[in-house]
């Protein structure tokens, strides 16, 4: 009996060590079941909620496709548009393209959580106007923040951004 114990160990120690294999009854390693991959959903490049480096998308292109409700080529006019209007803001603020994006968005879904219809796009270009041509001693998130806090006070959109106007230039 010791012997054949002996002799199992490797088998033993194959089954536990594999961790997938089950052994079969006769002491030999059964064959390992092929299950198919199950199919990862495939979210939409304009349905993503946040855009990473590593998407490899255009910021211009997925805002633009968003508001499309569908994926647009990169050469399409609205994301040549949407390009121009992410530069001015990057102009203004000390962030990058990508970030006014996302941040722009992240705004949006927090305006919506509070039954205030704003899109991104629009969110740029309405911020990117309170500083004037001068460049913003704050960051796009920061006056973001800002223009959340008002807008949720109960302020216009209008009344919103002259009181961050007024914060720019402070006795104008």
């Amino acid at each position: 009996m010791q012997t054949l114990m002996h002799s199992m160990r490797p088998l033993l120690l194959t089954c536990v060590i594999a961790g997938l294999a089950a052994c079969s009854d006769d002491g030999e390693p059964a064959a390992p079941q092929h299950t198919p991959p199950v199919p990862v959903a495939h979210q939409a490049d304009h349905e993503l909620e946040w855009l990473k480096q590593t998407d490899g998308l255009l910021p211009e292109q997925w805002l633009a496709s968003r508001e499309a409700g569908h994926e647009l080529d990169r050469f399409d006019g609205r994301v040549s548009d949407m390009h121009a209007v992410l530069q001015v803001a990057a102009m203004r603020f000390r962030d990058h393209p990508r970030m006014i994006a996302n941040r722009a968005v992240q705004l949006e879904t927090m305006l919506r959580e509070k039954n205030i219809e704003e899109r991104a796009p629009r969110l740029i270009v309405t911020l990117s106007q309170v500083p004037g041509k001068q460049r913003y001693v704050e960051s796009f998130a920061s006056l973001t923040q800002q223009y959340y806090n008002l807008r949720t006070s109960g302020l216009s959109r209008g009344e919103a951004t002259d009181a961050l106007r007024r914060q720019v230039a402070p006795g104008q």
